[in-house]
């Protein structure tokens, strides 16, 4: 099973992503999305096939302990179009949004694990999903349903998590430092 590190939204900002989601199910009755995965949106830093839980916490908890909570703007939609698709609000790649993600490889580096390619500094494309393994034939009608429902938003992340993935398990998780104003 795979392992991954996010960022979760805060539930105010969750919550926005409700309308996205019910359009996406409405669309494929068998798409993965947040609320049938049961995990809050959030915007993955990292996956990785294996890692050893115990010694990658150690590096997450001095890397959270010196992060702040992160204000994006989720400014447009996106699709990996797969198969199978996936579906997702895209923020604004901010300086701010690369330098977090950077920090966090530079911090787990040395714990060893081997981070999918398409999630490292200079490949990663940050998303938060809205839906996965949407079947190409239902692409286009998740695409119109939510681009009816699409409005630009912003976002808080404010927890970061180790997980394991499919069923999700959080095996480790922890808020981040409140930002200063």
């Amino acid at each position: 099973m795979p392992f991954a590190v996010r960022l979760d939204l805060d539930p105010p900002s969750g919550s926005a992503l409700a309308a996205l989601i019910d359009a996406v199910e409405r669309a494929d009755a068998d798409a993965m999305t947040p609320r049938r995965a049961r995990v809050a949106p959030h915007l993955s830093l990292a996956v990785y096939d294996r890692l050893v839980p115990a010694a990658v916490t150690v590096s997450l908890q001095r890397f959270a302990e010196r992060q702040p909570t992160l204000a994006i703007q989720l400014a447009s939609l996106g699709l990996f179009p797969g198969p199978p698709a996936v579906l997702f609000a895209a923020p604004v790649v901010s300086a701010e949004l690369l330098v977090l993600h950077r920090a966090y490889h530079q911090a787990t580096w040395a714990s060893g694990p081997r981070c999918w390619a398409h999630y490292l500094p200079e490949a990663w494309v940050p998303h938060v999903t809205i839906g996965e393994d949407l079947r190409l034939a239902t692409v286009p009608t998740a695409l119109r349903n939510t681009i009816a429902a699409w409005r630009p938003r912003p976002a808080v992340l404010h927890r970061i998590s180790l997980v394991r993935f499919h069923p999700v398990e959080i095996l480790w998780s922890t808020a981040l430092t409140p930002a200063h104003p």
